[in-house]
């Protein structure tokens, strides 16, 4: 079976490479090729900053708040946080469109769509945009902690609030809904129980009114006792805590705008930092 490299996430595009480097017998010659490649200068550099992040994680201490507790944001670290964010952005879209050139040229990898074969070449192009894209950012990323003095944890800490914070403010927005509803509901049900009371009411129009309050009942029922988030709640401190989080993202709308992805987080904040792809088996190709 022939292995292809598969998940390289860098923005909207996902890098599917060919043809996984065990394939080739010539172990001396692929040694060479990796080393030419970079790859091991990459991998060493990457472990160096690794330990700059250990540095700066003893030189700017940050205390975590507790699980299921949401740190209330002061406005001076959320603009200190925002701009180290935005350091990294330039280095982040450059192998980022990288990335989707990449893609472009070979799609799936395999031949299959139309697009070139992935080969030793490819493979080697794509050990380069991944180590490229992981020591560049990482480096602005250490730069920008550096000049403002911030710590990785500090930085990963704000991460968690502000997506946190996010959620807090959509899920309080989807509970208002729900009452707003299950209020609206309620009154539609008053007013068929005052039709019901009409003894003199035609039996189709009484069964009518008795299906339709059935039925808004069951909904009103399924609302109220369905997953309303009590697993996990906030405390009110927290609740607190993300309203006003969220009137400082609000006031800070243009910088924030844009600020979640996944795939960045993953990079700066991984144990190694090194974004690396998964391994899936592919159809045995007619060679």
């Amino acid at each position: 079976m022939k292995k292809v490299l598969i998940g390289l996430g860098i923005g909207c595009g996902v890098i599917i490479l060919g043809s996984l480097i065990a394939v080739f017998a010539g172990g001396a010659y692929l040694f060479g090729k990796v080393k030419d490649s970079g790859a091991i200068e990459a991998a060493q550099a990457v472990e160096k900053q690794s330990g700059q992040m250990a540095e700066l994680n003893k030189a700017y201490p940050f205390k975590a708040p507790a699980d299921n507790e949401v740190l209330e944001l002061e406005e001076a670290r959320l603009a200190t946080y925002l701009s180290v964010r935005e350091a990294v952005i330039p280095a982040y879209k450059l192998h980022e469109e990288k990335g989707k050139a990449f893609q472009e040229k070979y799609g799936r990898g395999d031949g299959s769509d139309g697009k070139a074969k992935a080969d030793l070449s490819s493979t080697m192009e794509a050990v380069n945009l991944i180590t490229g894209l992981t020591v560049e950012v990482r480096t602005a990323f250490i730069d920008g902690l550096t000049k403002h003095k911030m710590s990785p944890n500090e930085f990963q800490a704000i991460t968690q609030t502000v997506y946190a914070s996010m959620a807090a403010d959509i899920n309080a927005q989807v509970n208002q809904g729900r009452a707003k509803a299950v209020e609206m509901m309620e009154k539609q049900i008053k007013d068929l129980d005052k039709k019901l009371e009409n003894a003199n009411l035609p039996a189709e129009e009484r069964e009518g009114y008795t299906t339709m309050r059935a039925g808004l009942q069951e909904n009103i029922d399924a609302m109220s006792g369905g997953d309303t988030g009590e697993e996990g709640a906030l405390s009110e401190a927290s609740k607190k805590a993300a309203a006003a989080n969220m009137a400082l993202l609000k006031k800070h709308g243009e910088r924030v705008k844009g600020m979640e992805n996944a795939a960045l987080d993953a990079l700066l904040l991984s144990d190694s930092g090194m974004v690396m792809p998964e391994l899936e088996d592919t159809p045995e190709s007619a060679d």
